[in-house]
């Protein structure tokens, strides 16, 4: 057996480690049940299973959510854990990094509903344009990031 393979074990009664752990925990329940909700509305109340806004788009975004909130939050705890003892660490990672996959899921989502006929023709350009203007802007190097002068 691997030497290593229990010392992860250590640290699972931490505190900041079980905090953390339930957080994300927390954040997927509230995604199935977004699903949940969403699928049980379309097959309940508008008898369609396949709804593309509550069999699709609706909880595919749920998941988009949960999938970048488990990516985004245990860097902060980390990086705020460093920060608290004095000690040198990656910097927390800008609230920018967890929203900009939901915000590059209203672009492909504005296309949908223009292809499929799944809403008005507004609503698929504003959330095409939304898409863009959000990705655009949470792109930009905030005012906490050293320009690396590369020129990108």
């Amino acid at each position: 057996m691997d030497r290593d393979a229990g010392a992860g074990r250590a640290g699972w009664n931490n505190p900041s480690f079980q905090r953390t752990n339930y957080r994300i925990t927390g954040v997927w329940g509230a995604a199935f049940g977004v699903a949940a909700i969403a699928g049980a509305y379309g097959d309940l109340v508008l008898h369609d299973a396949n709804n593309l806004w509550t069999g699709w788009i609706i909880q595919i975004a749920a998941f988009i959510v949960a999938l970048q909130f488990t990516r985004w939050y245990p860097e902060v705890v980390r990086a705020h854990s460093l920060r608290d003892r004095g000690l040198p660490g990656p910097p927390e990672p800008p609230l920018s990094s967890l929203l900009l996959p939901p915000a590059g899921y209203l672009t492909p989502v504005g296309i949908v509903v223009l292809a499929f006929n799944a809403g008005p023709t507004w609503l698929g350009i504003a959330l095409i344009v939304a898409g863009v203007l959000l990705v655009k802007s949470l792109n930009r190097p905030s005012a906490a990031e050293p320009d690396t002068g590369d020129g990108a």
